[in-house]
């Protein structure tokens, strides 16, 4: 019975987001972390790896200028685009988990980072410590959304 009741709960915040109703917060510190169901060290090390790899041989085959100027250029190339662009991919992953069903979006209420906003509003339902089924009790029903 209960089981039922979350999921009835969860797909009321599932349709309030599809409509835009509500908006998911992440704390992507706390996702771009090892432990994180949505940690991916791929997007953390390619990057440095990839600008060691170009500035070195840039340095072998055209001197320690090129060297310093390519490893410079990655540098600031990582830090600006680069880090925006993945910060953006870790959102995403950890949505995917949040939007793919109940199991997904209590995983992520358990391990924290994530904020619940009626759109509009300045109050926030913070995970883990307060709960998100008091905040779907407020929304409409997912028949409301006219799905």
């Amino acid at each position: 019975m209960c089981e039922e009741k979350d999921t009835e709960l969860y797909n009321r915040l599932w349709y309030a987001d599809q409509d835009g109703e509500v908006e998911i917060g992440i704390d992507l510190r706390l996702y771009n972390k090892s432990g994180s169901p949505t940690f991916d060290q791929r997007d953390n090390a390619l990057p440095v790896v990839g600008t060691v790899c170009v500035a070195a041989t840039a340095f072998f085959l055209g001197g320690w200028v090129w060297g310093i100027a390519l490893l410079v250029s990655g540098v600031i190339f990582s830090l600006s685009t680069l880090n925006i662009w993945l910060m953006h991919r870790l959102r995403l992953r950890t949505l995917v988990i949040g939007r793919s069903g109940l199991p997904g979006w209590e995983e992520l209420w358990t391990y924290g980072g994530v904020s619940l906003r009626r759109k509009g509003e300045e109050a926030e339902t913070n995970a883990p410590l307060q709960d998100w089924r008091a905040f779907a009790q407020r929304l409409p029903h997912e028949s409301s959304y006219g799905h």
